[in-house]
């Protein structure tokens, strides 16, 4: 078996919407996740989470960007040249994260710049939504991407 070729920034398709997979959230991982990496009680005490503003325990939006992250690494990111993530232009958390939430991701490439030493840099949105079709998580990233070396332009 040959692996896969190796996406290169241009060759991305612009406005093309990628299908990143979906992750439904599990009993206990909010909680875990928190605990470790945003500890706040909405987050980790289902207790005081069901007296506060959300009316139970709702994801981290950490936890939430980084079920996108995961879904687009496994996904595309895994193939694709990638040099860095340069930058996070905008990340807008639109609707709490539960548990028992199955999430569906997305990337929409939506310009490309040729940049210096053989690279390139692509700008996405990206989203997740729930399993009622609404969106949760929204964000514009810039990724650093390899170009495609000239002799495989042919």
């Amino acid at each position: 078996m040959t692996a896969p070729e190796l996406v290169y920034g241009d060759d991305l398709p612009l406005g093309e919407v990628l299908d990143l997979g979906t992750h439904t959230v599990q009993d206990g991982e909010i909680v875990d996740f928190a605990s470790r990496w945003d500890p706040l009680a909405i987050h980790t005490d289902a207790e005081i989470a069901a007296g506060g503003p959300f009316g139970g325990l709702i994801a981290s939006g950490i936890h939430t960007a980084a079920i996108l992250q995961r879904l687009a690494v496994s996904s595309h990111y895994s193939r694709w040249a990638i040099v860095a993530g340069r930058e996070i232009r905008s990340m807008r958390m639109l609707r709490p994260v539960r548990t028992g939430d199955t999430l569906a991701g997305s990337l929409i490439p939506v310009s490309r710049t040729a940049a210096a030493r053989g690279r390139v840099d692509v700008l996405f949105e990206a989203r997740l939504t729930n399993q009622d079709g609404k969106d949760v998580l929204a964000l514009e990233i810039e990724i650093v991407m390899l170009a495609r070396p000239a002799q495989d332009q042919l």
